[in-house]
């Protein structure tokens, strides 16, 4: 089932020069628990479209529908990890990872109770009254996608959201990451500037061209194996195969 549709999306901007299209009739569908990745030239729009689906934008043209109904501006359905964490220095833990559930009202005791319930199930509950800057900043990106999980999301858009973090802490956390949406079930779609990362917790990957983006190709990956992970993924012969074909793809547009 298709949880998420984009079609024929396109957006346009105004600037001193004039109007400047930033992407261009927009396809894409992704099923229930699939984890696919945008990829593309610098500008060429992939952080706009993510912002398109996520509400935080308006856009010129086309349609977005989750789970078949048409949704204008901001969906409970959708949850948003951005580069930074966000998180409020002046709060623990605990505090940070409820405060969606306070601003939509709804910080009750089952909630609460929901809430620690994740903190325990990934090993954050004895840091629950840690603050921020205690943490190091793979905690710090876990305890941000617990506190976007508490709101029960069933789409996850993630902007570069690894890219502040260090090469090897960013590797533990993509795949800390990976395994807990895997586990919760959660549909992921991820924007990334990172052939590696893309291909490592991918199911598909889109690529789209040079500004005004719009989709080019779409390329399925498939590991054939069992308990895939990202660590276990970039030690595959198949991955400098996809790591090739996809390097010379984004080549052809810069």
């Amino acid at each position: 089932m298709e949880i998420l549709s984009i079609k024929n999306i396109s957006k346009k901007y105004q600037n001193k020069e004039g109007e400047v299209l930033a992407i261009q009739n927009v396809n894409l569908n992704i099923k229930q628990g699939e984890f696919v990745s945008i990829i593309g030239p610098s500008g060429c729009g992939k952080s706009t479209l993510l912002s398109i689906i996520a509400g935080l934008e308006e856009k010129t043209a086309g349609e977005i529908y989750i789970e078949g109904e048409k949704i204008t501006g901001i969906s409970p359905k959708i949850g948003y990890m951005l580069q930074r964490d966000c998180l409020l220095e002046w709060r623990t833990i605990l505090s940070n990872v409820m405060f969606g559930l306070e601003i939509k009202g709804k910080k009750d005791e089952a909630s609460k109770n929901y809430v620690e319930k994740l903190l325990k199930k990934y090993d954050l509950y004895d840091f629950k009254d840690k603050y921020p800057s205690e943490l190091s900043g793979g905690m710090r990106q876990r305890v941000a996608l617990i506190r976007t999980l508490a709101v029960n999301p069933k789409i996850l858009l993630l902007d570069e959201a690894f890219s502040a973090l260090d090469y090897q802490t960013r590797i533990m956390v993509t795949n800390d990451i990976y395994n807990i949406l895997r586990k919760e079930g959660i549909t992921a779609l991820i924007v990334t500037h990172d052939i590696s990362e893309a291909i490592s917790m991918s199911d598909r990957i889109a690529v789209l061209s040079k500004r005004p983006g719009t989709v080019k190709a779409i390329h399925q990956i498939d590991f054939e194996m069992e308990n895939r992970n990202p660590i276990n993924c970039r030690e595959n012969p198949k991955f400098s195969k996809y790591f090739n074909t996809l390097w010379k793809e984004l080549g052809v547009d810069e």
